[in-house]
């Protein structure tokens, strides 16, 4: 899977003023010696080569949370810089613009966009990375998870855990429908604030299996439950209990 990304930075607005070079030759419109500035998915990151000019900016992001990140010219010189802005490789949909123009309706995933021009004080520019739910599968030579999808939003993984499900439901027991709908809600007060994926699963009826290893299969019944996914990076913080990442699919 996807290495997960918390950001330690929500609802905050950061200042960058300088930090390592980058690479020569990075992005489009560059010559040798050209000052540039990046900016990496709502994080502040990294400065520009050396310049005389001083420059300041600020950045305001929720992200993980949501995509939206504005970036805001605080202090700059009259020389031209390029401003890069990493567009992470799950963002398919993502849009620049600047001083409320769209610039760019669909950057490429997995680059840096490039924007180069002579900036002044209060220029705008906002960056949205569209976060849908998808569900995620394996490729089938992959036999743990043969069957079984993954819940992933914006840059994190999601899990389900057992405390968040009825107590005659085990974890071992949901499953996930292929047209389940769920729909990102932020709770302040679940885990110190994080985006949940609730929606409705299936779960199979319990049934006893004492004494038995194998049996002669006969169909389950199911019966719709209540799902509520929560950051894999959160699992582990409500008690003990159980976690899991891949649910299998409910058969038509």
């Amino acid at each position: 899977m996807q290495s997960l990304e918390k950001s330690e930075r929500s609802g905050s607005t950061d200042q960058v003023a300088a930090a390592p070079p980058l690479p020569e030759g990075e992005g489009r419109g560059e010559g040798k010696g050209d000052a540039r500035l990046a900016v990496a998915d709502g994080v502040s990151q990294r400065s520009s080569r050396p310049t005389s000019q001083k420059l300041k900016l600020s950045q305001e992001s929720d992200y993980p949370w949501n995509g939206r990140v504005r970036l805001t010219l605080l202090e700059c010189g009259e020389c031209p810089f390029t401003l890069k802005l990493r567009i992470p490789g799950w963002a398919r949909s993502a849009t620049v613009r600047l001083n409320g123009v769209l610039v760019e309706a669909s950057p490429v995933p997995g680059t840096y966009f490039a924007l180069r021009r002579v900036w002044h004080p209060g220029d705008v520019v906002d960056l949205d990375l569209p976060m849908p739910v998808i569900r995620v599968e394996a490729n089938p030579f992959v036999e743990e998870t043969l069957n079984q999808l993954a819940v992933k939003r914006g840059p994190l993984v999601y899990c389900l855990e057992s405390t968040d499900l009825p107590p005659a439901v085990r974890i071992l027991d949901v499953l996930l429908p292929d047209s389940i709908d769920l729909v990102a809600r932020y709770d302040g007060r679940l885990l110190g604030g994080v985006v949940a994926l609730e929606g409705k699963g299936l779960a199979r009826r319990t049934e006893n299996w004492a004494g038995h290893l194998y049996r002669e299969f006969h169909p389950s019944s199911v019966e719709p439950v209540n799902l509520r996914f929560i950051p894999y990076s959160a699992w582990g913080n409500r008690g003990a209990g159980e976690m899991t990442v891949w649910l299998p699919l409910a058969q038509p």
